[in-house]
């Protein structure tokens, strides 16, 4: 590998010790970024009796770096964003890539579904019945309350789909609620596997940019608190709300908005940074807004570092890493109830605060508190040991086995009868 990734060079995998491999475990992924492949690498490494292959639905610049066998995507993911009144916001990828499902299913002798509730997912699922293989759900989800206002099509695919699963994977609190509670799946069949969400890789990267002592003038940042948003451009992350909630900031007090991400153009109620610049005008706070556009890992670890407060005012969310990641900096962290690691990750009151989606005021409110510097230093320690505490690779990989060796048992049982 190159030597200026910022991940740690790879090992390769540990030689098999023991019996052969007898089992084939076939993952279906959205693509086969870094965190997504060292879930994977560890379950292979730890379980030498199974067979580990990955199968990205889509093309992701990581793939070729991948340490366990893959079946390399060539595809581009095409956003389709879907927005109506009254219910959750949705976003998926609209191209079906029905050979990789298909290819899974044939391959494997469990099907694992990592996270994917789309129709590339339940083509799978439908391909894997077919074949009589046994299929595992990875469910990451918004809350209970939030889940209802879904759209119907969404709750009644996701429920095809959860129906065609044999055992069910919840990775937040969550998820098993609303696996139990809307769905209506037995909780005998649901195992934990709390997400990991690439807290390993990260810390590391974290750990490398901090020895450079980047300091907010070295990237521009400005002077006072610095409120900081990293991910993709998408309204329903609140973006704009971020800019509205500026205007409405005590005009005495010195700080700054930074987003850090690409735009995403594709997305109908904004997305791209001139969007978010003449609404940053409209409201007279231009001068507070600074976008910096996509950002490497470790160039995004530098943001964070510099900054002093993460926000992620999503309208739907279900476990975003850069909550993950920003607690891992030590920032305190403001979301929404419509994210699935409220609670969790974020804590209201303890290491940041949960707000109600699209309130302006609420965010202004949150943002107000935090800038003082004594209430961000006290909440940003929080939130670092809340993310070590929660987010384990050990935890996720004892999981996804648990749920694999319950897999194999079930086809032992069924080929007894």
């Amino acid at each position: 590998m190159a030597s200026h990734s910022p991940y740690p060079p790879f090992a390769g995998n540990k030689p098999r010790i023991g019996r052969e491999p007898t089992l084939r475990v076939g993952f279906l992924t959205y693509d086969l970024q870094r965190n997504t492949e060292d879930a994977l690498f560890e379950v292979a490494r730890a379980a030498p009796q199974f067979i580990v292959k990955a199968f990205p639905l889509y093309k992701h610049s990581d793939q070729e770096l991948s340490r366990v066998p893959y079946r390399p995507a060539t595809a581009r993911g095409k956003y389709l964003g879907v927005d109506v009144r009254g219910s959750t916001p949705e976003g998926l990828a609209s191209n079906l890539e029905w050979a990789v499902g298909l290819a899974c299913a044939r391959e494997s002798d469990v099907v694992v579904l990592k996270g994917l509730f789309g129709l590339g997912a339940i083509w799978c699922a439908l391909c894997a019945s077919l074949l009589r293989r046994v299929v595992i759900s990875t469910n990451q989800t918004l809350p209970v309350s939030w889940e209802r206002k879904r759209r119907w099509w969404i709750r009644l695919s996701k429920r095809l789909l959860l129906r065609l699963c044999h055992y069910h994977i919840y990775q937040n609190p969550a998820a098993f609620e609303v696996l139990t509670e809307v769905h209506g799946c037995a909780s005998g069949r649901l195992i934990s596997a709390p997400y990991e969400g690439g807290a390993a890789l990260f810390r590391g990267i974290l750990n490398q940019v901090a020895a450079g002592q980047v300091l907010p003038r070295d990237l521009g940042l400005g002077s006072g608190t610095i409120f900081l948003f990293a991910g993709n451009l998408h309204a329903f992350k609140g973006v704009g709300d971020i800019v509205r909630a500026a205007a409405l900031l005590p005009p005495t007090a010195s700080f700054s908005c930074v987003f850090v991400g690409p735009e995403e153009p594709a997305d109908r109620a904004g997305g791209t940074i001139e969007h978010f610049t003449q609404l940053a005008r409209s409201m007279g706070v231009e001068h507070r807004v600074r976008f910096f556009g996509p950002a490497t890992p470790e160039k995004l670890a530098e943001f964070y570092l510099a900054a002093d407060v993460v926000l992620l005012p999503t309208h739907r969310d279900m476990f975003p890493k850069v909550l993950v990641e920003a607690g891992l900096a030590g920032k305190p962290l403001v979301t929404t109830t419509a994210c699935g690691s409220a609670g969790l990750i974020v804590q209201d009151g303890v290491n940041g605060f949960v707000i109600e989606p699209d309130d302006v005021p609420q965010l202004a409110q949150a943002m107000t508190k935090l800038l003082d510097p004594g209430l961000c230093a006290e909440m940003g320690a929080l939130s670092r040991g809340i993310v070590d505490q929660y987010c384990k690779m050990d935890l996720e990989v004892h999981g996804y086995i648990n749920a694999i060796d319950r897999g194999m048992e079930f086809l032992r049982l069924r080929e007894r009868v």
